[in-house]
């Protein structure tokens, strides 16, 4: 009924995104937002809280250390307030809220 090629995939589901929830300089937060998506859209960006400067950061496993090189930079070069809070992983109701 259904192509075999198809079935494969199904049996092997891709691997699990990478939700990283970052706090930044408010002030900074829309740059750091388009440096990333600049960057062949690594990651989406989402605002939790802008007067908070939280950021969630959703990428492949395959883009994880391409992000994390590029929010490296950004600390260093332009935000050294920048922190990773933490990985939402399989939290997708804390991802959601």
């Amino acid at each position: 009924m259904f192509d075999e090629d198809l079935i494969k995939k199904l049996e092997s589901p891709p691997e699990k995104s990478i939700n990283l929830v970052v706090k930044v300089n408010p002030d900074k937060l829309n740059f750091i937002s388009m440096v990333v998506d600049g960057h062949g859209r690594i990651a989406l960006t989402r605002t939790r809280s802008g007067k908070q400067g939280i950021l969630d950061f959703l990428t492949s496993p395959h883009y994880k250390d391409d992000l994390l090189l590029i929010l490296d930079d950004i600390k260093k070069n332009y935000d050294p307030s920048l922190e990773i809070i933490k990985d939402l992983g399989d939290d997708w109701l804390e991802a959601v809220t």
